[in-house]
């Protein structure tokens, strides 16, 4: 005859058991941890640009939008005007990449694209890289950001970008010093999620067995 499944007496078995639980889940996060030091060590490397609105180059006066209101400037608006860093890098990847094949011939697209970003905290935006060897990281990113911005310039000389945006890159990247490890933090969760999965299992299992254990003698 089977065992009929208490979910009362099972969940309170559980919560009793909560440090077994627990300690079987930190376990494997740790050996999340552990695997993402087995991977293969990166170095990213990081180049810094500064970017700001020239709000006396734009002139809202005696301006009304679609329903006769005075046009304002909106967070919205400067937003997206500040994204023609982005806009510019972007457009510049082929470039880069030719220049990082010359670096890495084994380099594919894919991978290029996997391991570059591009990021905008304030008003800094943030274009990194990463590769195994440091040199050839740091040497992608600041060749891809001075033609970057000298993309930017150009194309707002020519009348082809917001012109009202000032940008510059304040700082070319330095020589990374120390790896980094992708996917740790999502290895680190997946480890302490499988433990947390595994520990419930094993205590439930082990209870049930106990109970059986008597009658078998």
């Amino acid at each position: 005859m089977r065992d009929v499944i208490d979910p009362v007496k099972t969940f309170n078995h559980l919560l009793t058991s909560w440090w077994k639980i627990v300690l079987i889940a930190v376990l494997g996060g740790l050996i999340g941890l552990g695997i993402s030091y087995l991977q293969p060590p990166t170095y990213q490397a990081e180049a810094i640009f500064h970017a700001s609105i020239d709000f006396t180059q734009i002139n809202y006066d005696n301006m009304v939008g679609e329903y006769g209101d005075p046009l304002v400037w909106t967070q919205y608006e400067e937003d997206l005007a500040l994204q023609v860093v982005e806009r510019m890098l972007i457009k510049q990847t082929n470039n880069a990449f030719q220049f990082a094949k010359k670096l890495d011939p084994s380099l594919d697209i894919d991978t290029f694209r996997d391991n570059r970003q591009i990021e905008r905290y304030l008003a800094k935006w943030y274009l990194r890289y990463r590769h195994p060897d440091p040199e050839v990281a740091q040497a992608i990113v600041n060749h891809w950001a001075e033609v970057g911005i000298q993309a930017l310039h150009d194309a707002q000389s020519a009348g082809e970008a917001e012109s009202f945006v000032i940008a510059d890159l304040t700082q070319t990247a330095p020589l990374p010093g120390s790896p980094v490890y992708r996917n740790r933090n999502i290895l680190v969760l997946a480890g302490t999620f499988a433990g947390l999965v595994a520990g419930i299992i094993a205590v439930d299992f082990l209870s049930r067995y106990r109970q059986r254990a008597p009658k078998e003698v």
